[in-house]
């Protein structure tokens, strides 16, 4: 599984950010001007925001690479840097999916892969945190890929969401339709309520490593 973004040069890289920031004023200015001549300059902010939601992960995740804030464990599994003995992980974004999944493959292809993309950033993770134990560390994720049973199989609960999460979600509705979309290689609908926030000690995680190794391998 390889991110196709980062085999380019940093030139190509940055000139693709710029690309798509260009693209993005220049949609947000002529939808601007098409609701103000409707009459409705009151959706501007809005179309504004689904944009943004759009775009951002194309500017933020490999701002958060370079900056060292954000972590590859696989091309779709990142990680925050610990804070307060707190990992966070994101499991994929557009920006992932549109780099690393191949879009000539059917829909339950694109979704093996993306389970073994995760699955296999679980496993460098173990990996990395393995020979430090004990750790005192807390991993939290949230997905719609992984259930709670499978969760639950790798030393993960399944948690409430706390209301700043349901507010991301809500306002990422846009950017996980279209990851959804690409997905299923047609456009498909997030149902939010499908949505799961896991907890766990990272220790346990560890403890899972070859129910981890032997479920890649069985995908």
């Amino acid at each position: 599984m390889v991110h196709r973004f980062y085999e380019k040069t940093l030139k190509q890289q940055h000139i693709i950010q710029f690309k798509i920031l260009g693209s993005a004023i220049l949609f947000i200015i002529v939808l601007g001007g098409v609701f103000y001549l409707l009459d409705v300059s009151f959706l501007i902010f809005i179309g504004f925001s689904i944009t943004l939601s759009i775009i951002a992960p194309f500017i933020d995740v490999p701002s958060g690479i370079k900056s060292g804030s954000l972590k590859y464990y696989s091309p779709i599994l990142i990680g925050e840097s610990v804070k307060n003995g707190i990992l966070k992980l994101h499991v994929g974004t557009l920006f992932d999916y549109y780099y690393v999944l191949n879009k000539r493959t059917s829909r339950t292809e694109r979704k093996k892969q993306a389970f073994r993309g995760y699955i296999q950033g679980l496993i460098s993770l173990i990996e990395e945190y393995e020979i430090t134990r004990p750790n005192a560390i807390k991993i939290k994720a949230t997905s719609y890929i992984i259930n709670k049973r499978t969760a639950e199989k790798i030393g993960l609960c399944k948690v409430k969401t706390d209301f700043l999460g349901h507010l991301i979600l809500y306002f990422n509705y846009f950017n996980l339709l279209c990851s959804l979309s690409l997905m299923n290689t047609k456009l498909s609908f997030p149902n939010l309520s499908d949505m799961c926030s896991f907890e766990g000690d990272l220790d346990d995680l560890i403890s899972k490593k070859n129910y981890l190794i032997a479920l890649k391998n069985r995908i």
